[in-house]
């Protein structure tokens, strides 16, 4: 995986929009959201990076909230149903939320924060 080739805390904002949501059971192990890709996230992102994630697939919003919001390194920034339902303008627009739209299906726009890595204990000089 490339995100484990990456430095640690060097990234101070990634996108993951519209990922291919796997809809079989059988093939949810595929999903690109999972623990261990925010795991890699984690190391990769420095504090108070932002995490952004975009979907139109309303189980794979469940199933992204499941593990994100779970996941000790990130705190999810929603605080109104409005922080999710419409693209905040700084936001790239995809051809895949434009298919959403046509087909009448309402995306969601997800933003997480990298919490604060705990403060590393070393030897007192």
């Amino acid at each position: 995986m490339l995100l484990g080739a990456l430095a640690e805390a060097s990234l101070e904002r990634v996108f993951i929009l519209f990922p291919d949501p796997w809809p079989k059971l059988r093939h949810h192990k595929r999903r690109l959201v999972a623990t261990a890709t925010l795991d890699a996230l984690a190391h990769a992102m420095r504090d108070g990076a932002e995490l952004r994630l975009a979907t139109d697939d309303m189980d794979y919003l469940c199933w992204i909230l499941e593990r994100a919001t779970a996941h000790a390194a990130f705190e999810w920034q929603a605080r109104r149903p409005q922080d999710w339902r419409e693209r905040p303008p700084d936001w790239p627009a995809t051809r895949y939320e434009q298919k959403a739209l046509a087909a009448g299906r309402r995306p969601a726009f997800l933003r997480f924060r990298r919490r604060p890595r705990a403060a590393r204990s070393g030897p007192t000089v």
